[in-house]
C-alpha cells in the first residue's frame, strides 16, 4: 500500500474513533476523567503525527537536480557538451545524480519540441516568463538550430544568436530553463546563482521562485550557496526563505548557524563594504518596510496591463526607507523652522546615488500649519521645480487606507474570534467610510455595530487610532497573498489610481 494510501486509511480511523462512545472504566468520576484525558492526549499524537507523515510524503523528492558554478549555455564545436558534466561528476564524485550545466541545452529543446504536450507547456510558459520580463512581451520563441548545433531566440520573428542576448539573461536561462520543465516536487542545489548577475536580475530570479503561479504550483525546493548580499537583503521581505551561516573556523571544524537574520557579522564575513552598491534609474523613497511591499505589488499589477513596459525593481527603480523623521531632520530644525530650501535637492541626494528621486508621503491628515504640513509645501514646490524629483501624498490618512474595500473587509476577519465570523459578512461600507479615518478606529466602530465584544476581539489598536505595527504588517501580507488584478485594485479608487500611475509614468520617463 502507498504512504498517501496508509495515512488516507489511518485518518478514516482517527474519525471513527472520534464519534465512539468511551465506557465508564473507572471506579470513581475522577478516575474516569483521567482516563478520558490519557486518550484524547493519545489521539492528538497520533493525529499529530498523521499530520507529520503528510507533510513528509507530499515534499518527498521525486527527483534532485545539481546546478554547479561550472554552467554555461555558449556552447562551441571545440568544446564537448558533456565536458563540465563529467568534469562536476568527477570532482565531486557524483555518479547517479542529475546534474545540469546548460551545455547540452541545444539537445534538452530539441527533444522538448518533440515530447508530450505537457513537457511542451512546461517550456512555454519558460519562453513567456523570458518574453515578459527580458523581451518587452515580444513573442519569443527559442529553437534549436540543427545546423550549427546552437539555440536561437526568435523576437518577434527576429532571429538572434545567444551571444547576442547579453551574459544576465543567459545566466538566469541557465538557471530557469530546469526549474520551470521540472518535475513536481523536484529538489535544486545551486551553485552562486549570483554569478554574472546584476542585482536587479538577482531579485527577478529569487521573487520568480518564490512568486510564479506556475512555478509554486510545482512545490519545488531550492538550495544555494552564495557570497552575495543583494541575496541577504531580498531575504528581509520574504517569509519563505531560510539562511544557513557557514564559517570555517579550522581545518576540520566549520560553524554553522540556522534561520539567521542579516547583521553586520554577516556582511563581514560575506566581505561587504559600504562601496557594495549598485545604481538604478529612479529612487522611490517610501516610509516604511510595509509602503514597500505595497508600492512593489501595484506595479506588479500595473505592469500586467496589455501594451506596459515591465519595470525591474533594482534596475528601473530601487527603494529606500527614510522614515517621517529623517525627513523632518533634514528638512527642519529642532524648532520646526523651515531651513533655506534650495538646499533641500542637496540633502535630498546625499541619500541617493539614483539619477531621479520620487517621494511618497502619508498624508496624516496634517494640517498646512503644522510641521509635516509646512514639509509637504517645500516638497511639493520643490516637485513642480524639478524634473528630477517628484513628490507623492496619500491624500487619505496613510497608505493602508488605500486597499479597496474587499481587502479591508477581509482582513476585518483576522481581527476578530472566529466565532464571529458570520457577523462581518453582512457588513456594508463605502470606500469614503474609511479613507480618512484612522483604520484602528475604523474596525472599532465596524465591531461595535456588529455587538461584537471587546474581549473577543484581538489588540489592534495602537494609541493613536491606527493599527499596531505588527498588525500593519499582517494587513501588508494579508494583501501581498490577496488574489487581485489592477482593473479590481483601483476600481472606484481614483486615489490610488492616480498615485501608480504617476509611480509608473515617473519612472518609465
Amino acid at each position: 500500500m502507498q504512504l498517501d494510501e496508509i495515512i488516507k486509511t489511518k485518518y478514516d480511523d482517527l474519525r471513527l474513533i472520534k464519534r465512539l462512545d468511551i465506557p465508564d472504566i473507572g471506579i470513581s468520576q475522577r478516575n474516569r476523567k483521567l482516563a478520558l484525558s490519557k486518550r484524547k492526549s493519545l489521539f492528538s499524537i497520533v493525529e499529530s503525527l498523521k499530520k507529520e507523515i503528510g507533510f513528509v510524503s507530499l515534499n518527498q523528492p521525486k527527483e534532485k537536480v545539481y546546478i554547479p558554478i561550472l554552467r554555461s549555455i555558449k556552447t562551441s564545436s571545440l568544446i564537448d557538451s558533456k565536458v563540465f558534466e563529467e568534469t562536476t561528476r568527477e570532482l565531486y564524485g557524483l555518479d547517479k545524480e542529475n546534474v545540469f550545466t546548460g551545455l547540452d541545452l541545444f539537445e534538452k529543446i530539441l527533444k522538448i519540441r518533440n515530447d508530450e504536450k505537457r513537457i511542451r507547456k512546461n517550456f512555454e510558459k519558460f519562453e513567456n516568463f523570458l518574453s515578459r520580463h527580458f523581451f518587452e512581451k515580444k513573442a519569443l520563441e527559442i529553437i534549436s538550430h540543427i545546423g550549427e548545433k546552437n539555440i536561437r531566440f526568435l523576437v518577434d520573428g527576429e532571429e538572434r544568436k545567444i551571444h547576442d542576448i547579453g551574459d544576465g539573461i543567459q545566466s538566469i536561462i541557465s538557471l530557469l530553463f530546469p526549474i520551470f520543465t521540472a518535475l513536481p516536487n523536484t529538489w535544486f542545489f545551486i551553485e552562486e546563482p549570483e554569478t554574472h548577475l546584476h542585482p536587479g536580475l538577482q531579485r527577478i530570479f529569487i521573487e520568480t521562485l518564490i512568486n510564479d503561479d506556475f512555478l509554486k504550483g510545482k512545490n519545488l525546493r531550492y538550495f544555494f550557496t552564495t557570497h552575495s548580499n543583494h541575496f541577504l537583503d531580498l531575504t528581509l521581505e520574504m517569509e519563505k526563505i531560510s539562511i544557513f551561516q557557514f564559517e570555517k573556523k579550522s581545518v576540520e571544524k566549520y560553524e554553522v548557524k540556522t534561520n539567521v537574520k542579516p547583521n553586520k557579522t554577516i556582511l563581514d564575513v560575506l566581505g561587504v563594504n559600504t562601496s557594495s552598491v549598485f545604481l538604478s534609474n529612479t529612487s522611490l523613497w517610501v516610509e516604511g518596510p510595509t509602503d514597500r511591499k505595497y508600492v512593489a505589488k501595484w506595479l506588479r499589477l500595473y505592469n500586467k496591463l496589455e501594451g506596459k513596459k515591465l519595470l525591474k525593481e533594482d534596475i528601473d527603480f530601487a527603494f529606500f526607507e527614510y522614515g517621517g523623521n529623517l525627513i523632518a531632520h533634514y528638512l527642519f530644525d529642532k524648532n520646526g523652522e523651515e531651513i533655506n530650501y534650495e538646499k533641500v535637492p542637496e540633502h535630498i541626494k546625499a541619500f541617493s546615488l539614483s539619477n531621479k528621486i520620487l517621494l511618497l508621503a502619508d498624508s496624516d491628515l496634517a494640517k498646512g500649519s503644522s510641521k509635516k504640513g509646512k514639509r509637504r509645501k517645500i516638497l511639493e514646490e520643490l516637485s513642480s521645480e524639478k524634473d528630477n524629483f517628484k513628490y507623492l501624498n496619500t491624500i487619505v490618512v496613510e497608505i493602508e487606507n488605500l486597499l479597496p474595500m474587499e481587502v479591508i473587509k477581509g482582513f476585518s476577519h483576522l481581527l476578530v474570534k472566529e466565532v464571529h465570523h458570520d457577523k462581518l459578512e453582512g457588513i456594508e461600507f463605502s470606500k469614503e467610510d474609511y479613507s480618512n479615518e484612522r483604520l484602528g478606529f475604523f474596525y472599532k466602530k465596524m465591531f461595535k455595530n456588529v455587538k461584537i465584544p471587546e474581549k473577543d476581539q484581538k489588540a489592534f489598536l495602537a494609541k493613536s487610532g491606527t493599527l499596531k505595527n505588527d498588525y500593519k504588517l499582517k494587513l501588508c501580507n494579508y494583501f501581498l497573498e490577496y488574489q487581485i488584478e489592477y482593473e479590481q485594485l483601483v476600481k472606484e479608487n481614483n486615489t490610488l489610481k492616480e498615485i501608480i500611475e504617476g509611480l509608473y509614468n515617473f519612472i518609465e520617463a
